[in-house]
């Protein structure tokens, strides 16, 4: 046999190398993927809205933002929340939670219940006296969705390694008619997921802080979302000794009416060591973790 005819040909080597490839990536493709656990904080303007997928793919919303009839008449459900629920292929929320009833954390929920199968609505079931948490209630028993009203001790538990505890309001609270007092019966919500936590403390402000601190135990997460949108009359410095977060985020319109974040909780949030995110300079922030670290990305850089 003569050595040209011993040579390997181009065309030969090309296609060696496309198969060792092709064999490459189906390996790869069936290499098992840790499970994972993500929460984006949405940007919804002066409201809070976040949406947390686990590992087996059950979808959580907490709060819809803001909707049409507020001062910017602005739907952050129709928006913002559908949209991006729509763009990461979810069909059905397995849990809605709204923190409590006002308009900024409810507004947006009425085109997020209209667009989505539901499961189940969690609620404190503590009214307030405008029209749109009405409304909110009628469409849930309209489509009739599970309604569940929930207190401390209550426990979400998706059987993927996500568990969700309930640590506010206190089964003590049954009413109020105080629109300040709403704020501290906010739902607060610490999700554990392996060897992390991450803390959604709603609108909860210092004497609900406080009472969670002489009545739940291991309040420790890497992550908080800051109560009340940074305001200096939430996250004490009590309460930041007991979460201990390496990661703060806080959901807030950009040159808000009210000045959040206050500089106090600014403040006390940098002394205690944690990376600030704020929805109004970071736009959407997601927090992926495989149970043992949590890795923090957002839309754009802090201005």
């Amino acid at each position: 046999m003569s050595d040209q005819n011993s040579k390997v040909k181009p065309g030969h080597t090309l296609l060696s190398l496309c198969c060792v490839i092709m064999i490459a990536v189906w390996v790869w493709a069936l290499i098992p993927r840790p499970p994972v656990m993500s929460v984006t904080f949405l940007s919804v303007g002066q409201g809070d809205s976040a949406v947390l997928r686990t590992p087996s793919g059950k979808t959580v919303v907490i709060d819809c933002g803001p909707g049409p009839g507020n001062r910017n008449d602005f739907d952050a459900g129709a928006k913002v929340v559908t949209p991006f629920l729509m763009r990461e292929g979810v069909n059905r929320i397995d849990a809605l939670v709204f923190t409590h009833a006002h308009e900024d954390h409810i507004g947006g929920a009425v085109s997020v219940i209209r667009n989505f199968k539901i499961d189940t609505v969690f609620d404190p079931a503590l009214a307030h006296p405008t029209g749109k948490y009405k409304e909110v209630l009628e469409l849930i028993e309209q489509r009739g969705i599970k309604y569940r009203q929930i207190r401390r001790g209550y426990e979400i538990d998706f059987h993927d390694g996500v568990v969700i505890e309930v640590l506010n309001p206190p089964d003590s609270i049954s009413s109020t008619n105080d629109d300040k007092e709403l704020n501290n019966t906010s739902i607060v919500l610490r999700v554990k997921f392996g060897k992390t936590a991450i803390m959604f403390a709603g609108d909860a402000e210092e004497s609900a802080e406080t009472r969670m601190l002489g009545e739940c135990g291991d309040l420790t997460s890497q992550i908080l979302k800051v109560g009340h949108h940074g305001s200096r009359q939430a996250t004490s410095q009590e309460w930041l000794e007991a979460v201990q977060p390496e990661i703060a985020v806080i959901s807030v319109g950009w040159n808000n009416q009210f000045g959040h974040p206050s500089k106090e909780t600014l403040k006390r949030l940098e002394s205690a060591g944690a990376k600030v995110f704020r929805t109004d300079k970071n736009g959407g922030i997601t927090a992926v973790t495989n149970g043992r670290r949590i890795s923090v990305s957002s839309v754009r850089k802090s201005r």
